[in-house]
């Protein structure tokens, strides 16, 4: 559709009218500003029809494209033009006149506005005059209420049967000062969700200088209360502060980034657990200060917690049960079977039979014996009664010389400082371990030795586990989804301990363990 703007000058005023084209039956194209008092200059026939078909060329198109003629004045628009002008609220009546074009100042390298900046007018009277066949720049027009940023492509076009028309092509730039703000709403609705709060502070006295709106949101002070000399020590959970307060007076002289976790009391007395990190700056001079993002990370320590104290109970039954089955074994099963053995071996010398019979009864009474040998063993496996009654030392060499037993794996055993006094949970973790490792060798790897170092200090029980076997990829999916390696490691962190694999194909297998000693574990 297109709206004739009549020479009279009668324009809506406001961009709602603008938007509004009369119902008639011309060509689709509108008339936007053709303001001149004068007749318009006759066109031979044939650029007549050429300005009609560049007339529905524009309209059908969907770029914002503006038409003006051989003097710059605007001649008409595509639809999507008037719309994108109407939706920054400018009307035809801003477009009267070719002063439009002297408000639109170009913007050089994002520079601020300056009147002694080129303006669009300028880049337009170098099409007119032939001097130019186009031109792209920024551009920012200083409306009456705030400035609108525009990328203009503008191109001559010669017509067929002389003269020419000039095609000025828009597309919307965001501004610098629309930027930021867009950043900085981002920016605030993600610290929001994530519950982050930006702060600073002095880093001797670590009393605070700024703190962000979040702080109130997430742990219910007002915003004042945290600028009060010593409210961050004040409000450090008891268990926590010592710890955290000397660290953050000799981090801040030591290191220009770094981070750890810490507990803070909120206002109704709910413990929030926060990761802070934080920069000290400036780097170098007297007045230093600490600048650093407090993330509240309560929700995924409840989830550890919770994972954790699962992971502990999970463990507590099975190994409950290995007992229970451990002692019916040993219990019931084993001395039945050697009552059995003792009649068979007494009714093999009461009974005179012919041989082959004897025979038999020999062959029965040897298969007893390995049922018993093997129900002994599935016991050992199940919970050895060594591990209860002796401690870990004596458990691990008895396991690494029944396995050198059977002649598959030669094991070398090292022990330093047992026997010793531990606690249940980390013998049980450490015998498991060597236990696991031990079957991986003898299963998976083809190794023929392997090293079994065990020793005990005064803070922790150290672990080392080695093979010359085949080794394996510790980023593989095996190692990451196998159950023997997830059990290994579930077992260390419930004793808040560290395990390490190394191992590199046909190099072999090591893996360490540190367990710390004096470690209260909840199972």
């Amino acid at each position: 559709m297109v709206m004739s703007i009549t020479k009279s000058g009668n324009l809506p005023v406001d961009s709602s009218q603008a938007l509004r084209p009369p119902r008639r039956k011309s060509p689709s194209l509108r008339l936007v500003g053709q303001l001149k008092n004068a007749e318009e200059p006759t066109l031979p026939e044939e650029g007549v029809a050429f300005d009609e078909l560049l007339r529905g060329i524009v309209d059908a198109c969907a770029s914002n494209v503006l038409v003006l003629d051989e003097e710059g004045e605007m001649l008409y628009a595509s639809q999507s033009w008037l719309e994108f002008m109407g939706a920054k609220g400018l009307g035809l009546s801003d477009f009267a006149t070719s002063f439009y074009f002297t408000q639109c100042m170009r913007l050089l390298d994002r520079m601020p506005l300056d009147k002694s900046l080129p303006t669009m007018a300028n880049d337009i009277e170098k099409l007119r005059s032939g001097n130019s066949k186009e031109f792209r720049g920024e551009y920012c027009y200083r409306g009456p209420t705030q400035p609108l940023h525009f990328s203009v492509h503008g191109a001559r076009l010669d017509l067929p049967v002389g003269g020419f028309r000039l095609l000025v092509t828009y597309k919307d730039v965001m501004s610098a000062v629309d930027a930021l703000r867009r950043s900085e709403n981002g920016l605030s609705q993600l610290l929001e969700k994530t519950k982050i709060v930006v702060w600073e502070s002095d880093a001797k006295s670590l009393r605070f200088t700024y703190v962000s709106e979040q702080a109130s949101r997430v742990f219910g002070y007002p915003i004042s209360r945290w600028y009060e000399p010593d409210f961050l020590a004040e409000h450090i959970h008891a268990e926590d502060r010592e710890r955290t307060l000397s660290l953050l007076k000799k981090q801040f002289t030591e290191e220009d980034q770094f981070d750890f976790t810490f507990r803070l009391l909120s206002e109704n007395g709910r413990v929030v657990w926060v990761h802070n990190l934080i920069s000290v700056l400036p780097k170098g001079g007297k007045s230093r200060r600490l600048r650093g993002f407090m993330v509240d990370i309560t929700d995924r320590k409840v989830a550890e917690e919770a994972l954790r104290d699962l992971g502990g109970r999970l463990i507590a039954a099975q190994e409950e049960e290995r007992s229970r089955l451990a002692r019916e074994l040993h219990d019931d099963l084993n001395q039945r079977m050697a009552l059995l053995s003792i009649e068979m071996e007494q009714f093999r010398h009461d009974i005179d039979k012919p041989v082959n019979l004897r025979r038999r009864v020999k062959a029965v009474q040897k298969q007893a014996q390995e049922i018993s040998t093997d129900i002994h063993r599935l016991s050992y496996q199940l919970h050895p009664s060594k591990l209860d009654h002796l401690g870990l030392g004596p458990a691990v060499k008895s396991l690494c010389e029944e396995v050198s037993r059977n002649g598959k794996l030669k094991i070398d055993l090292r022990q330093k400082g047992f026997p010793a006094d531990l606690s249940r949970d980390v013998t049980l973790c450490a015998f498991r371990i060597v236990q696991e490792a031990v079957r991986n060798c003898t299963k998976h790897s083809g190794a023929q030795a392997a090293q079994v170092i065990l020793e005990k200090t005064e803070t922790a029980i150290r672990l080392s586990v080695s093979d010359n076997g085949c080794g394996f990829d510790p980023k593989s999916s095996a190692v990451k989804n196998g159950l023997g390696f997830i059990s290994m490691r579930e077992r260390v962190h419930l004793v808040d301990g560290q395990i390490q694999f190394y191992s590199r194909p046909q190099r072999g297998t090591r893996i360490e363990v540190t367990i710390p000693l004096n470690q209260e574990v909840n199972t």
